[in-house]
């Protein structure tokens, strides 16, 4: 997209690799893992740094006795 963001369809259950290549086809940005859908959901990638993140704060739910 003009943005430079991409938008694609993976076929669910199929594991797929993100990987970001320049105009030359060089890798510029590799994903750490194997991802996957399940049927009816999706995944959003905003990016790794610049404003990626648009979610409410962590809140830690677990007992500070798994921390001791």
């Amino acid at each position: 997209e003009d943005d430079g963001s991409v938008v694609t369809s993976q076929p669910a259950d199929k594991p797929y690799y993100i990987q970001i290549l320049d105009d030359r086809g060089m890798s510029v940005q590799t994903g750490l893992s194997w991802a996957y859908l399940r049927p009816y959901h999706g995944r959003i990638c905003s990016g790794c740094h610049y404003g990626s993140y648009r979610g409410r704060a962590f809140k830690n739910l677990h007992s500070k006795a798994l921390y001791n």
